[in-house]
């Protein structure tokens, strides 16, 4: 069993269940204002992640690609058919306003794509080194206590998927070990960076417009891209 996803995975559960029970006692003012410090905090570790970069012309490449991509198969707009459908059944049929769906889109991106967390999941998939995950454990159980008293029921159902992803990328790592390079994954990490720090920049109210799941397909494209530009410049 994996240390570092388990870990992160319960942290994340508990802190949403922690969160679901104390929401009502927290003021308005208080909610509002911890979820913009938690965006400030998000682009903050964006821009922590984006300077691990080995080439960042290839990352900046692959984040373009990845938003066509994105853009093109309308990636956000069925994420937020799925989550509205979700949460139209776990409210008894209540459906979600615009300001929800932007909220828990960020919330999946920050638990379930993040770039941390996938650079984790790998990492120790290759090298069975969990501490990035047992580390970011920490702040996710802070996260989620603040979302699931924002957000409610649907926080703590976040960790399905975040459990399946994780879980994907550590059984997929052993078949990618090969193929995987230090200045792939520091490209990786800082391509999960951006991505980051725009759903920080979306949760502060700052870039509302910006479709931050759109951007995800660029998680898998930096690989090839940040590979073939190292093979053809250096």
């Amino acid at each position: 069993m994996p240390i570092g996803i388990t870990t992160d995975v319960c942290a994340t559960f508990a802190g949403a269940v922690v969160g679901l029970f104390i929401g009502k006692k927290l003021p308005e003012t208080l909610k509002t204002a911890l979820n913009n410090i938690l965006g400030i905090a998000a682009i903050t570790m964006g821009i922590v992640l984006i300077l691990r970069q080995h080439t960042l012309s290839a990352v900046v490449l692959a984040v373009i690609l990845g938003c066509i991509a994105g853009e093109l198969i309308q990636l956000e707009k069925r994420v937020n058919q799925g989550v509205t459908s979700v949460v139209g059944k776990l409210m008894k049929g209540t459906s979600a306003d615009e300001s929800f769906l932007i909220q828990v889109s960020a919330v999946v991106v920050l638990f379930c794509c993040g770039g941390t967390g996938w650079y984790g999941a790998l990492n120790e998939g290759l090298t069975g080194d969990g501490s990035i995950l047992v580390t970011k454990a920490i702040l996710d159980f802070v996260t989620a206590v603040i979302f699931g008293s924002l957000l409610g029921k649907i926080v703590p159902v976040l960790c399905i998927p975040q459990a399946l992803v994780y879980a994907c990328l550590f059984l997929i790592s052993g078949l990618v070990q090969p193929f995987i390079t230090p200045e792939m994954i520091a490209d990786f990490s800082a391509a999960g960076g951006i991505i980051t720090l725009c759903a920080g920049l979306r949760l502060t109210g700052i870039k509302r417009d910006l479709k931050v799941l759109n951007l995800l397909p660029a998680l898998i494209l930096v690989f090839f891209v940040s590979a073939a530009w190292t093979a053809l410049v250096g």
